[in-house]
C-alpha cells in the first residue's frame, strides 16, 4: 500500500499554525483551519494531521489546553484585511481565494505592512481607521469584562475618553449599578470637563456663566422628569430602556446632558422652560 508523501511545513508556517492553535485551533473541525489554511497555503488536512500531532507533543489528554477568555481578539492578518477591503468595495466572498492568490506582490505587501502595524504599539504607526478599529476592539473587551465582573457580584463603572476628539464625548462601560449610580451623580460630567480643561485637548474649561446654565438645565430636567413621576435624576444612560417623550425643547434639540449643550442652546432651553415636559413610557418601564 503506497503511503502518501509527508508534506514540509516551513518555520514561518508551523509557527502561524501555533498561533492559530492557541487562539482555539485545537480540534479537527474547527473554524479557524480554513483561516489558516488561507494564510499558510497548506491543506486543511495537512492542518488537521499537525492539530493531532501537536495536542501529541503537548501531552495530549493529560495536559488539556487552559480555556481561553471569550474576550480574546485574534490580530488581523494581511488577508483579513483583504477580505476587509472586498467587502467595502462590495466584492464577492465567493472567489477570495482565488482573488488573494491573483493578487499583485505590492498589492499584499501592503496589506502584510497594514497587519503589522496593526500589531504594534507604537500609535503613530496607525492610520486613523486602524486607530479607531484598535479602540472598538478594547473597548468590547472591556464590556466582557464588566459582564464577568458583574456575575461574580461585583459593580464595575469604566468612563473613557478620546482626547484626539473634538467633541470629547464620555463612554461609559458600566454594570447595572454602576450605570445607577453615574445617573444619579456629577462624576461623568465632572470627568468630561476634567479632560476639557487639559492643555492636551482643544477645547478649554468652560466660564463659570456656562457652568450655571448647565446647571440650570440639568435641574430644569430633573423637576420635569419627576413632575413625568420619575424619581430622582433623570437617568440619561437608562433613556433607551426607559424611554422618554420630550415636548417643548427649542430647534428641535434631542434630550442629552446639558454637557453636550452648547451656550446659546442652553439659553434657549431655559427661555421655554415653562412650555417644557416629559413623559415616561410606562409600558417600556415594566
Amino acid at each position: 500500500m503506497a503511503h502518501r508523501e509527508r508534506t514540509k511545513i516551513s518555520e514561518a508556517a508551523l509557527e502561524t499554525l501555533k498561533k492559530y492553535f492557541n487562539e482555539g485551533m485545537s480540534r479537527v473541525g474547527s473554524s479557524l483551519i480554513s483561516e489558516a489554511a488561507n494564510e499558510t497555503g497548506l491543506e486543511t488536512r495537512v492542518i488537521e494531521n499537525w492539530i493531532g500531532n501537536y495536542k501529541r507533543v503537548l501531552g495530549g489528554p493529560s495536559q488539556p489546553q487552559p480555556v481561553k477568555m471569550k474576550c480574546h481578539v485574534r490580530q488581523l492578518s494581511a488577508y483579513n484585511l483583504f477580505c476587509r477591503d472586498l467587502l467595502k468595495n462590495k466584492g464577492s466572498m465567493s472567489d477570495i481565494k482565488e482573488q488573494w492568490a491573483l493578487l499583485g506582490k505590492e498589492e499584499r505587501e501592503k496589506y502584510v505592512l497594514e497587519a503589522t502595524a496593526s500589531r504594534s504599539l507604537d500609535t503613530e504607526q496607525l492610520s486613523p481607521e486602524m486607530r479607531e478599529d484598535k479602540i472598538k476592539r478594547h473597548l468590547k473587551q472591556l464590556k466582557l469584562e464588566v459582564a464577568k465582573l458583574e456575575l461574580l457580584g461585583v459593580e464595575t463603572a469604566i468612563m473613557s475618553i478620546d482626547k484626539s476628539s473634538s467633541s470629547l464625548e464620555v463612554f461609559e462601560v458600566c454594570s447595572k449599578e454602576a450605570t445607577v449610580f453615574l445617573d444619579n451623580s456629577d462624576t461623568s460630567s465632572n470627568f468630561a470637563l476634567h479632560f476639557k480643561a487639559s492643555p492636551t485637548c482643544t477645547s478649554h474649561l468652560p466660564n463659570e456663566h456656562i457652568r450655571v446654565l448647565r446647571k440650570k438645565v440639568q435641574d430644569l430636567f430633573n423637576q420635569k422628569y419627576k413632575e413625568a413621576g420619575g424619581a430622582g435624576r433623570l437617568p440619561y444612560k437608562s433613556l433607551l430602556e426607559r424611554p422618554i417623550v420630550v415636548s417643548g425643547l427649542p430647534d428641535n434639540l434631542q434630550l442629552k446632558k446639558p454637557l453636550f449643550y452648547g451656550r446659546n442652546q442652553l439659553e434657549a432651553i431655559l427661555k421655554v422652560h415653562n412650555g417644557i415636559s416629559f413623559q415616561i413610557d410606562k409600558l417600556n418601564q415594566q
